[in-house]
């Protein structure tokens, strides 16, 4: 066991099972998200990518339950459902206390889950809003 489990354990003991319901500091709507990312980019060039908005609808224990509000809607552009998927993830994993978390994003349904081990860590919607067409690769 490592030092880190062990604070963790001990920070758990003190201050119960709910010691992680401010852990998430929100982020700022009005930051530019700069997305798709190069490194996506670079693996499709010339790919379509498009622009959706996530509203949550619960996400952990502690966003959208218990009358504490969802995190707030995430914009962002995209190349596909595993692009996705993947910023969707970067954005909900401070409330989240397991270490696997996957996101499953379904366009067709644009609708997305969010799992956390074996349990539902929450749900969301897909709204596309824009679509950059992309170009022949040179």
């Amino acid at each position: 066991m490592t030092n880190d489990d062990e604070t963790t354990r001990e920070i758990q003991r003190a201050t119960g099972a709910d010691w992680q319901a401010g852990r998430h500091e929100p982020r700022d709507p009005e930051a530019a998200l700069i997305t798709p990312t190069l490194d996506e980019m670079a693996a499709v060039p010339g790919a379509t990518q498009t622009q959706f908005r996530v509203t949550y609808e619960r996400v952990g224990r502690h966003g959208g339950r218990g009358g504490r509000p969802a995190p707030a809607p995430l914009t962002v552009w995209a190349i596909g459902a595993d692009g996705l998927a993947e910023h969707v993830l970067r954005d909900v994993r401070p409330y989240l206390a397991s270490r696997d978390v996957e996101v499953a994003v379904d366009l067709e349904e644009m609708r997305g889950f969010i799992f956390a081990g074996l349990n539902n860590g929450g749900s969301f919607t897909i709204e596309q809003l824009a679509v950059a067409e992309g170009g022949a690769a040179a």
